[in-house]
């Protein structure tokens, strides 16, 4: 494009045709990189490349259906630097590898554009260096990757956490990094091959020391870099951390919103399923305005919880269901920050030790459609980085609750005849109106 003048003196923009390298092999794309071009366009499927950093202002497309940039083994793939725009490929690496990165050799990335992606390997776009940059990704599809020995993982309330196959991770130290993220329609791997490690994962640089005491009071953060998250959108999502069971301080999550995010809408159009211990599904330590989901959120491993909340939500609204399988894997937790409006559809949790719904912060209203439902008995669960014995209680009051309204239509039953419906360590008292089924409930039952 180029800037014209119409007779009235207003600024217009004339269309002009790129002149776009075409690419067919290792060595035209390689030169045509070394060359700095502007646009380059793959024609068909390139192999036996080394890894690629695209120049500033370079432009990467596929020019028809198959492109596919194959990297050799044991390589990263391709990274970016700033102002850089690649579309309509297929990049491929080991699946440890970083199919899609950051060079992080830039102060200002300007602005990233990635759409229509689909990558063999992880696409992690990580930085220390820039303390601005504007990054839009849309369409993008992990169809396997693995990241559970992947350095740099943020740490907090006791745990460590593990990469996701798709990551956007601002690791700068300084406050003053301020990325802006629209990121829209990212899904990743499958039933058959889920991700390894998280799934989604957003975070910025804020961390919590692993060691902070939570009995102490509110942990201290270190600050870091922030991420301005303006929109994510999520398809399925498929991740399993792979951790032993019995591990007490490493957690992954499905979708993660993590330290130094704030999220202004995120939406979970496809269903969240993770399926190994410690996997949390959806995973909030940043602040968002609004998070949907529009489909089932499961966990199949022990100690993953549906949803957990260790940030600040205004508005929460899950309306597929919430199932989890495991032994201590709990449907919802508040356990730190807070929350102002959440609505459920249904909870449901099958394993021993796994509590339907427990609160320790104070919150506005909670309101579930339909059940709350529990069926185990007592069993280990991670809590705060610590495994404890639990019972499957249906609705868990812990102290530091404090509510407005929580309103179930249907039941809140713990169907194991040995597991009390309610567990409440603080009186029912601590929220204002608290009803189940249509009846007011004022003490335990």
């Amino acid at each position: 494009m180029k800037l014209g003048l119409k007779p009235q003196g207003e600024f217009v923009e004339i269309a002009m045709a790129d002149t776009a390298t075409h690419v067919k092999d290792a060595v035209s794309l390689q030169e045509a990189i070394r060359q700095k071009a502007t646009r380059i366009e793959v024609e068909g499927q390139i192999t036996d490349l080394s890894s690629l950093t695209l120049p500033t202002r370079t432009h990467l497309y596929g020019a028809s259906n198959g492109a596919e940039l194959c990297f050799k083994e044991g390589q990263p793939g391709l990274m970016l630097s700033a102002d850089n725009r690649i579309a309509d490929l297929r990049l491929l690496t080991d699946e440890t590898q970083v199919a899609l990165g950051l060079a992080d050799d830039q102060d200002d990335l300007g602005v990233l554009i990635i759409s229509n992606v689909k990558t063999v390997g992880r696409v992690h776009l990580e930085g220390s260096r820039a303390t601005r940059g504007t990054l839009k990704l849309d369409n993008i599809h992990v169809e396997r990757a693995d990241a559970r020995m992947a350095a740099h993982r943020p740490a907090g309330f006791g745990v460590e956490v593990l990469l996701g196959g798709l990551t956007v991770y601002n690791s700068s130290k300084s406050r003053a990094s301020r990325w802006t993220l629209t990121a829209r329609n990212l899904s990743g791997g499958s039933k058959e091959n889920p991700l390894g490690g998280s799934g989604v994962f957003v975070f910025g640089g804020w961390s919590v020391p692993i060691d902070a005491d939570p009995s102490q009071g509110p942990a201290p953060t270190q600050e870091g870099g922030n991420i301005d998250l303006e929109m994510l959108t999520t398809g399925e999502v498929h991740s399993d951390g792979g951790i032993p069971k019995g591990t007490s301080n490493l957690i992954t999550g499905g979708v993660f919103v993590g330290s130094g995010v704030h999220a202004r809408s995120v939406v979970n159009e496809g269903s969240v399923t993770t399926y190994g211990p410690n996997d949390m599904v959806l995973d909030n330590w940043g602040k968002v305005d609004a998070w949907r989901g529009h489909a089932t959120v499961v966990s199949y491993g022990d100690s993953g919880i549906g949803f957990v909340n260790f940030g600040d939500i205004d508005l929460l609204k899950l309306e597929g269901p919430i199932e989890t399988h495991g032994i201590g894997a709990r449907g919802f937790n508040l356990y730190d920050g807070s929350l102002k409006v959440a609505e459920f559809q249904a909870i449901t949790t099958y394993g021993d030790g796994a509590i339907g719904v427990q609160l320790s912060k104070p919150f506005g209203t909670i309101a579930v459609e339909r059940d709350i439902r529990t069926k185990g008995g007592e069993g280990e669960s991670l809590v705060r980085g610590k495994l404890v014995h639990l019972k499957a209680h249906a609705l868990s009051l812990k102290p530091g609750t404090k509510g407005d309204e929580f309103k179930v239509k249907g039941h809140v039953i713990a169907e194991n005849s040995d597991v009390p419906d309610y567990d409440f360590v603080a009186p029912p008292s601590v929220i204002d109106h608290l009803e189940v089924g249509g009846k007011a409930i004022s003490s335990p039952q």
